[in-house]
């Protein structure tokens, strides 16, 4: 069951159980907000607005993390700088990091890192590095996926054992899925269904735009956004049912990931919450 969690884990913001420093960034959804001029505008206003057909190289989003509302550590997903070639391809390399603060390595530590090279003409996942160290597990992994034979390669960098294995047409990783949907063109309320792949198992992931709220975050004011929360079941099997996560993005032409609420059994709930955005050359 570890597998069909880590699907929904890692879908929206990649990694979920990592990192935070002490200060907590606080994020508050509201369905009005007040203009400088004292008007009062509503929620269902909201324009969802056409997004950028690329992503920004050198974007740079820091998470603040809070498990059961203590913080938990730091999650930073960026955009290199630079695209690099992969299989004749250009792509940009998107990393994400998660690191649990010193309060949760006592408890359990996690110091991961996830790799993707994307391919700019189509948002297409072209390889998926992985380096995990979470408590006494350890990966670490390359994924090479070639999307004209739909197949992957899968090479244990442990051990150095190989898999092979057929993927679904226009597949994407668990961080390659997250960038990918930001740069769909979507309008409340339309649905989005697409393939993943995680820890060697092909999933289908579906959802649908459901609410636009507005934002304020501490730190970083307010936005306008929208809701979604998706759901993953294996190709040919049931839906995943353990554990639930929903996010925010926002509604410009930047699809940020503002907000992520997961909830799992045994009242656990973490949030992820944008703290800083910055852009490096």
């Amino acid at each position: 069951m570890k597998n069909k969690k880590a699907v929904l884990l890692f879908i929206l913001f990649n990694v979920f159980c990592a990192t935070a420093c002490s200060t907590g960034y606080v994020a508050s959804t509201k369905n009005s907000l007040k203009t400088a001029s004292g008007e009062k505008i509503y929620s269902e206003s909201i324009e969802m607005k056409t997004p950028q057909p690329k992503l920004t190289l050198g974007e740079k989003l820091t998470y603040q993390i809070r498990w059961l509302g203590l913080p938990a550590g730091i999650i930073i997903a960026s955009v290199g700088p630079k695209l690099e070639q992969i299989a004749g391809q250009d792509t940009y390399i998107v990393k994400v990091t998660a690191k649990t603060n010193d309060f949760c390595s006592a408890i359990y530590k996690i110091n991961d890192e996830f790799t993707s090279y994307i391919a700019t003409n189509n948002m297409f996942t072209l390889r998926h590095i992985v380096h995990r160290r979470e408590g006494r597990y350890k990966k670490d992994s390359v994924t090479d996926f070639d999307q004209i034979a739909h197949m992957a390669y899968f090479k244990n960098m442990l051990d150095n054992s190989q898999k092979t294995f057929k993927i679904p047409e226009k597949a994407q990783d668990t961080l390659s899925a997250c960038y990918y949907f930001r740069v769909l063109e979507l309008k409340m309320p339309d649905r989005i269904e697409y393939s993943v792949v995680n820890n060697e198992q092909n999933y289908e992931l579906f959802g649908a735009i459901e609410d636009k709220k507005f934002i304020e975050i501490s730190g970083l004011g307010n936005f306008e956004s929208f809701f979604i929360q998706p759901y993953a079941k294996e190709i040919g099997g049931e839906q995943v049912k353990k554990g639930k996560v929903s996010g925010y993005f926002s509604a410009d032409e930047k699809r940020l990931p503002l907000l992520a609420i997961v909830e799992a059994p045994l009242f656990t709930k973490v949030t992820a919450t944008l703290s800083k955005i910055e852009y490096e050359k």
